[in-house]
């Protein structure tokens, strides 16, 4: 496994790229439910479970972590680690789902950075990337088994969709689920809370497709503009 390295002199100076990046490529990022993250409250880690549909998912997930102000890390696929090695100073470390030991020791990681602390971590549950809609959303069993292994957390799903609109890019758009108290008793079974989290994120997903077909934008904050317009600024 390979850890997470969190620089955050690092952090500041990708954020600033990773903004740039963004308002380049996309015609702006625009997100609902970001207060669910920013009024929480802050006596439990987070988890943050989101669909897998592109490239820029981890990009973007981040950029909305960073407007939020969360101490946040990520679980990547070693051999994409690998490849994006300073990843790592923002906070992703591996996991190889193949191999069950090192899938385990990866848990055991992840749930040790979340334990008594409110920092937060983004999970991909559906391990690989799938077309936006695919239905039903399969998920690894991680998130339940991190969340028993820190001793509880919150849980939010958070919806990512692109769509062209009225630009030769496309628009970045995501919604953040309402944040749900996850405690660890004698009746917690993982087998149980992974299709309930596939479902609440399923719910999500189709909310940020009806929102977008039928033009109900209103919520969505802007949190990255467009380059051509962030000239104007």
């Amino acid at each position: 496994m390979i850890p997470a390295r969190k620089s955050a002199w690092f952090e500041r100076a990708f954020a600033a790229y990773n903004r740039n990046l963004i308002a380049r490529r996309f015609e702006g990022l625009r997100v609902a439910g970001a207060s669910n993250l920013r009024e929480r409250p802050h006596d439990a880690p987070l988890i943050l479970y989101a669909n897998h549909s592109s490239w820029w998912d981890g990009l973007i997930v981040f950029q909305i972590g960073r407007a939020c102000r969360l101490d946040q890390y990520a679980l990547m696929e070693e051999k994409q680690l690998r490849v994006y090695p300073l990843f790592r100073w923002i906070g992703a470390f591996s996991i190889v789902r193949e191999r069950a030991r090192e899938a385990a020791e990866s848990v055991d990681y992840a749930a040790g950075l979340l334990r008594g602390t409110a920092r937060a971590l983004w999970i991909f549950p559906q391990g690989e990337t799938l077309p936006n809609d695919v239905r039903p959303l399969q998920f690894f069993n991680g998130v339940a088994h991190i969340i028993k292994r820190a001793g509880g957390a919150d849980a939010a799903p958070v919806a990512l969709r692109y769509e062209f609109l009225d630009d030769f890019k496309p628009a970045a758009f995501a919604r953040v689920g309402a944040v749900q108290r996850i405690d660890v008793g004698e009746n917690f079974n993982a087998k149980l809370i992974t299709p309930a989290l596939a479902e609440r994120l399923t719910m999500t997903l189709d909310q940020v497709r009806a929102d977008v077909l039928r033009g109900r934008l209103d919520e969505y904050v802007e949190i990255v503009a467009p380059s051509q317009r962030s000239k104007k600024f």
